[in-house]
């Protein structure tokens, strides 16, 4: 039986390309909170949340669900990706 590829697999391989396109990437956490957004990207005044999740996953925790509410509220979207390619296509949506 195949290994089910990680999250970190992904998020690691976004990154790298994504700062090899002039991105800033930052891992966040909040202090004593939970359901932080994995990754944020800036480049261009723009900011860009993203979510990571494992291949083959599609939907985000209760806890992380309940933070991306929060930020939609505010105007601002969190991106959620299963897959390297979804990830570089929202990032170069902002080329």
């Amino acid at each position: 039986m195949a290994q089910q590829e990680l999250e970190a697999s992904v998020e690691d391989d976004v990154v790298t390309w994504a700062e090899g396109e002039g991105w800033l990437v930052r891992k966040m956490q909040y202090v004593g909170r939970r359901g932080c957004p994995d990754r944020f990207f800036f480049r261009d005044g723009q900011l860009v949340m993203i979510e990571f999740k494992r291949p083959g996953r599609n939907a985000a925790d209760p806890l992380q669900a309940r933070e991306h509410k929060r930020y939609a509220a505010a105007g601002w979207k969190v991106h959620l990706v299963n897959d390297r390619d979804h990830a570089k296509r929202i990032l170069s949506f902002y080329d």
